[in-house]
């Protein structure tokens, strides 16, 4: 599910703290620079309080007027206003206040002690900008008053803010892009892990997980990884054959005890108690030599030992035989057949062992459907791969079963009540995997089961 991936998840951690980084990088940036611009005016304003207090003590008032007077007919006099004043309350000289409507009549007594020089930011009424405004004392009761429109500052910290914004419009999806990438590479080693272990649920015991050049966690887990699957393998190979190999030495023990069953058998009357003694003994050791040559078959042909005898088999024909054979058994159970053949459908397989698959599927089919249940059997050819599909009404089976029902031995009854000796899917799974095919299983409980067989068309 994409909502519960990792890769996204990730990928979504990383672009949002990529983009609180970058809102507080610009943020610390932008209020940086406004606060450059305005230690700029100030320092100007500053200046011009310097240097006026400086003319006014070496050339006296009539200066200071006269340069006040001329600096306000400058070309951005609507931009600047000056004031002077005298003793707090009577104003000496006031510049052109037509556009700065908000200050005219006023009366702004700035109230100056001693040296003290104030600055404050203004909102003057009837302008789009604020103003910096310095009042500061430049001779004996004089107090000079300089306002400085804001237009010029704001309008470049506004171009500012516009470029980062913009930016981060650009940065956010890139570095969502990034984010995945760098995600992805990351997990990139998990997904190897995965899909190995993956592989390794279907059957392949031999795989391992790819381990990467740069020792890091992922490829530290890899290791631990393929080390455990070596011990498990290596368990479950001693296992097998720890079964193959008493298999092998069981069957002509048993053989023997057969042997002797039956010669008692025919040298005594059936009906007396030696007789049914040597009967049912006989038909036991069949019983368990057809387990042990079972499991001798599953474990030749899961060994790659297993030599097919490869012919032209046709599929078709080998189903309806099979059909034929179990007709009887589901009569007897009023358990209805359908089969969905083609006229033919060739393959390159070996003939026994196909039959032993289908027939297996079939059985197991009909042994756990109910009376008046069906069981159908659909063959589909899909060019270079044939689809061969047995499905029934019957019991079905849990996650849990369905997880395990090609393990040797295990049965879904647990109770034991149908015949058999859980070795019969194991069986068509090994055929089926000696052929180059794979077998799917789909089940739901109370509904039925559908068993899909995909074989090469070139066996």
């Amino acid at each position: 599910m994409i909502r519960s991936s990792l890769a996204l998840r990730l990928t979504l951690w990383y672009g949002a703290v990529f983009t609180l980084s970058s809102l507080l990088a610009f943020a610390v940036v932008y209020l940086l620079m406004a606060s450059i611009v305005q230690q700029r005016t100030d320092d100007d304003l500053e200046g011009d309080i310097e240097e006026f207090a400086a003319l006014l003590e070496s050339e006296g008032l009539e200066s200071v007027l006269d340069e006040l007077m001329a600096e306000s007919q400058a070309e951005d006099a609507g931009q600047v206003y000056v004031r002077l004043w005298d003793g707090g309350d009577k104003l000496v000289f006031s510049s052109n206040l037509e556009s700065w409507s908000g200050l005219e009549g006023g009366q702004h007594t700035p109230g100056i002690v001693g040296d003290e020089v104030r600055l404050n930011t203004l909102s003057v009424p009837g302008r789009d900008h604020k103003a910096r405004v310095i009042r500061g004392p430049i001779g004996l009761n004089l107090t000079l008053e300089i306002g400085e429109s804001l237009a010029d500052d704001e309008i470049f910290l506004g171009k500012v803010l516009k470029g980062f914004v913009v930016t981060l419009l650009v940065m956010i999806p890139s570095g969502g892009v990034v984010g995945w990438f760098m995600a992805r590479r990351a997990l990139s080693g998990v997904q190897r892990l995965t899909h190995t272990a993956g592989r390794i649920a279907a059957g392949a015991l031999e795989q391992r997980v790819i381990v990467g050049p740069r020792g890091d966690e992922i490829d530290q887990l890899a290791q631990t990884f393929n080390t455990m699957l070596d011990r498990i393998e290596a368990l479950i190979i001693g296992m097998r054959e720890m079964t193959d190999n008493l298999a092998h030495d069981l069957r002509s023990p048993l053989g023997r005890i057969r042997a002797s069953a039956e010669t008692l058998m025919h040298g005594s009357d059936a009906h007396t108690e030696v007789g049914t003694l040597a009967l049912e003994t006989t038909g036991e050791c069949d019983r368990l030599l057809e387990i042990i040559n079972t499991t001798l078959d599953i474990a030749e042909a899961e060994s790659g030992a297993a030599r097919l005898n490869l012919t032209a088999v046709d599929l078709a024909a080998l189903i309806v035989d099979a059909a034929d054979l179990f007709q009887p058994v589901a009569e007897s159970k009023h358990v209805c057949i359908d089969v969905d053949l083609p006229p033919d459908c060739i393959i390159n397989g070996d003939l026994q062992r196909l039959q032993r698959v289908v027939a297996n599927l079939l059985d197991n089919a009909l042994k756990y459907t109910a009376p008046d249940g069906r069981v159908g059997i659909h063959l589909t050819d899909r060019g270079e791969r044939i689809e061969l599909v047995v499905e029934d009404s019957g019991i079905g089976m849990s996650a849990e079963e369905l997880s395990r029902i090609f393990e040797r031995f295990y049965r879904c009854d647990r109770s034991r009540t149908q015949a058999g000796n859980g070795l019969g899917l194991s069986l068509a799974l090994a055929f089926v995997r000696a052929h180059g095919g794979e077998i799917k299983v789909e089940s739901t409980p109370e509904t039925g089961s559908r068993f899909t067989v995909l074989l090469g068309r070139a066996g």
